[in-house]
C-alpha cells in the first residue's frame, strides 16, 4: 500500500514538473495582453488628457469671441436703432398694459419738453424755426427770448388680435404754439386692420422717418409734412419692399391776385376731388429709399368766373448708413400745385393779411388777369448728417431749400423762396432724457426780391415717459 503511494505521489510530482513550462508560457502571455492593454489604456488616457486641454483652450476662445459678439451685438442693435427708429424721438422702453378680460394691449406715453430761445431777427413763429416767418419789417416782434413746453406730447396706442391679424390704433396730442405757449393739438386718430388703415395720420406723400436728428420741433423748410384725414391700403411684397396708396383730404391753397385792391378778390375754393397718393419704399442692409406721388385737383369759383387745374408732385427721400456712426438722410421734391404739403411754402406770415393788411394768400395756385387757374411750380430739398459720437451724445447738422417759381400775378411779398440750416450737440444722460443746443440759421426772399434772415440759439431738455 506505501509502495502504491509513493508511485501515485511520484507520478504527480512528475506530472507538476512537466506543466510547468505550459504553465509559465501562459503566465507569460497574460503579462504581455495586460502589458498591452496597459500601454492601449495609457494612450486613452492621454488622448483624453489632449482632449480635455483642447476643450479648455476652445472654452476660452469661445468664452472670448462670445465676449466680441456680445460687442457686436451691443454695436450692432445701436445701429439697428439707430437705422430704424425716426430719429428725432429717444428710446423709451415698452410700457405695455393688458386690459382685465380683453385681449387688447395698451400703450401710454409721450415727452415733456421745453426749449429756451434766443432770436436775432424778426421770426414771427417763436417756438419753431421757419424761415418763411420771418418779417421784411422792424418790429414786429418785441421780444428776443421765449421759453417754449409746446414739443410735450401724449400717445395712446392700442393693439387687438383678430382673424385678419393685429388691430391697431393711435390717439396722440401735442401742445405746440407758435407762440411759444401750450395747447393741445389733436396730430394722430388713426386706425389699422391687416392692410388698411382709416383715420387721420401723416400724409402718404410725407416720409416722417427721414426727419433729422434736430431740436426744432418746426423741422426743414423743405421738408413734406401734412397730417390729415385719409384711408390707406398698404401692399407689403416681401420683408423689405412695401407699397402704400391713400385718399387724402384735400384743401386748396390759393395765391390771391395782384391786380385787385387789397383782399377784395372773393373767391371759393372748390375741392371736389380728394388728393391721391402713391408711394413705393424699399428697403436694403444701409437704409431705404420712398418714392411718392400725389395728384390733385385745385379749383376756385367767385360770382363770375371759376376753373380748375391739376396738381402734381414727385418726393424721393430716405436715410443711408455711411457707417455706424454717421447716417445721411435726404428729401428732394418737385410739383406744382402742392404748396401746401412744403413746410415752409403752406405757412408764410404775410399769407393771411395780418402783417400788413394786404394778404399773398398760398403758394398751390394762383389766377391769372385772365381768370385762369395756374399750378406753381416748386423744388424743394434737405440734407443732414446724423453722427453718432458715443451712444450717449449725438450731432447733426444740415441744409434745406426752398425755390418756388412764381407766376407773374402773385403779389410782391408772396414767398419766392427760403433757406433753413442747423448744427446741434444732444446728449442723452440716459435712455429717456436728452439735452441739446442747437445754432439755426435761415433767410427768406419775397417775389418782389425782399429779403431778411434771423440766426437763433436753442437750448432743449426732454423727459420720455
Amino acid at each position: 500500500m506505501k509502495i502504491f503511494h509513493r508511485s501515485v505521489c511520484a507520478t504527480a510530482v512528475a506530472t507538476i514538473l512537466s506543466l510547468q513550462p505550459v504553465l509559465a508560457n501562459e503566465t507569460d502571455k497574460r503579462l504581455d495582453k495586460l502589458e498591452k492593454r496597459l500601454a492601449e489604456l495609457e494612450q486613452q488616457v492621454a488622448q483624453k488628457d489632449r482632449k480635455i486641454e483642447e476643450l479648455e483652450r476652445e472654452t476660452v476662445v469661445t468664452a472670448h469671441l462670445a465676449d466680441k459678439a456680445a460687442e457686436v451685438a451691443i454695436s450692432s442693435a445701436l445701429f439697428t436703432r439707430f437705422l430704424e427708429r425716426p430719429s428725432y424721438q429717444f428710446d423709451a422702453p415698452d410700457k405695455s398694459i393688458q386690459l382685465t378680460n380683453s385681449d387688447t394691449t395698451l400703450q401710454i406715453g409721450g415727452q415733456i419738453w421745453l426749449d429756451a430761445i434766443y432770436n436775432s431777427g424778426e421770426m414771427t413763429n417763436r417756438a419753431g424755426f421757419q424761415p418763411s416767418s420771418i418779417a421784411y419789417d422792424e418790429g414786429a416782434t418785441h421780444d428776443k427770448t421765449t421759453l417754449s413746453a409746446g414739443q410735450s406730447n401724449l400717445t395712446i396706442n392700442s393693439s387687438t388680435p383678430t382673424q385678419y391679424g393685429a388691430m391697431t390704433t393711435r390717439f396722440g396730442v401735442d401742445l405746440f404754439d407758435s407762440q411759444g405757449n401750450a395747447k393741445f393739438n389733436l396730430t394722430h386718430l388713426w386706425g389699422e386692420l391687416g392692410n388698411w388703415g382709416a383715420g387721420q395720420t401723416f400724409s402718404g406723400f410725407m416720409d416722417i422717418d427721414a426727419f433729422p436728428n434736430i431740436m426744432d420741433y418746426w423741422g426743414p423748410n423743405s421738408v413734406v409734412f401734412a397730417r390729415q384725414p385719409q384711408l390707406r391700403y398698404n401692399l407689403h411684397t416681401n420683408t423689405d419692399d412695401k407699397f402704400m396708396f391713400t385718399i387724402e383730404k384735400s384743401d386748396a391753397d390759393l395765391a390771391l391776385p395782384n391786380f385787385v385792391t387789397g383782399n377784395d378778390f372773393l373767391y371759393v375754393e372748390q375741392n371736389d376731388l380728394p388728393d391721391i397718393t402713391a408711394s413705393y419704399i424699399n428697403g436694403f442692409t444701409k437704409g431705404y429709399i420712398k418714392s411718392s406721388i400725389i395728384l390733385r385737383q385745385l379749383g376756385y369759383e367767385t360770382s363770375s368766373s371759376d376753373d380748375k387745374v391739376i396738381g402734381w408732385g414727385i418726393n424721393v427721400s430716405g436715410k443711408y448708413a455711411i457707417d455706424r456712426k454717421n447716417t445721411l438722410k435726404y428729401q428732394l421734391t418737385h410739383g406744382e400745385g402742392i404748396g401746401r404739403y412744403i413746410n415752409d411754402a403752406c405757412c408764410s406770415y404775410y399769407a393771411d393779411g395780418t402783417a400788413d393788411g394786404v394778404a399773398t394768400g398760398g403758394s398751390d395756385a394762383g389766377v391769372d388777369i385772365n381768370g385762369k387757374l395756374q399750378a406753381i411750380p416748386i423744388t424743394v430739398g434737405y440734407a443732414y448728417l446724423d453722427h453718432q459720437w458715443s451712444d450717449k451724445y449725438t450731432s447733426s447738422i444740415g441744409f434745406g431749400y426752398v425755390e418756388i417759381d412764381n407766376i407773374d400775378s402773385q403779389r410782391s411779398r408772396a414767398l419766392s423762396s427760403s433757406f433753413y440750416s442747423n448744427v446741434n450737440l444732444i446728449w442723452n444722460p440716459t435712455p429717456m432724457s436728452r439735452v441739446g443746443v442747437e445754432l439755426q440759421y435761415g433767410k427768406v426772399e419775397s417775389f418782389g426780391n425782399e429779403d431778411a434772415d434771423n440766426v437763433r440759439l436753442q437750448t432743449s431738455i426732454g423727459f420720455k415717459y
